[in-house]
C-alpha cells in the first residue's frame, strides 16, 4: 500500500497502481501550473466516507511506493484522471478502464 502525502501533514493511503497513475495525472496538470480539486473515498474501515483535498502547484506532495518495480501504465486510465479533473466535481480517484480489445485497436479508418 502506497501513500500520498500532501503539504507535509495529510496521508491518504492507495494501491501502488493507482498511486502511480495518480502521480502521472497531477504531473499533466501541475505541469500547466493549474489547481485542481481531487476526491476519493475512504473505504479503510469499511465507513463508505470520501475526501476531497484542492491539488495547486504550491503545495508539495509525496508519493511513496511500497514496491521498488514501477507499474506498466494504462494510457486510458490516466486520460480518464486527468478528464476527470476538468469536471465541476474535479478530478476522482477513478478505478482502472479495462484495456481496449485488439478488434478496437485495429477498429480505427486508415486514410489512403
Amino acid at each position: 500500500m502506497g501513500h500520498l502525502i500532501y503539504d507535509s501533514s495529510l496521508r491518504i493511503d492507495f494501491n501502488d497502481r493507482m498511486l502511480a497513475h495518480l502521480q502521472v495525472a497531477f504531473a499533466v496538470k501541475l505541469h500547466s501550473n493549474e489547481g485542481f480539486l481531487f476526491s476519493w473515498r475512504q473505504d479503510r474501515d469499511g465507513d463508505g466516507g470520501r475526501g476531497a483535498i484542492w491539488i495547486h502547484p504550491d503545495i508539495s506532495i509525496l508519493y511513496r511506493f511500497t514496491d521498488q518495480l514501477k507499474p506498466m501504465l494504462n494510457p486510458r486510465w490516466v486520460d480518464a484522471l486527468v478528464q476527470s479533473a476538468n469536471s465541476t466535481e474535479g478530478m476522482s480517484a477513478l478505478p482502472e478502464p479495462s484495456p481496449p480489445a485488439a478488434a478496437d485497436l485495429h477498429a480505427a479508418p486508415h486514410n489512403h
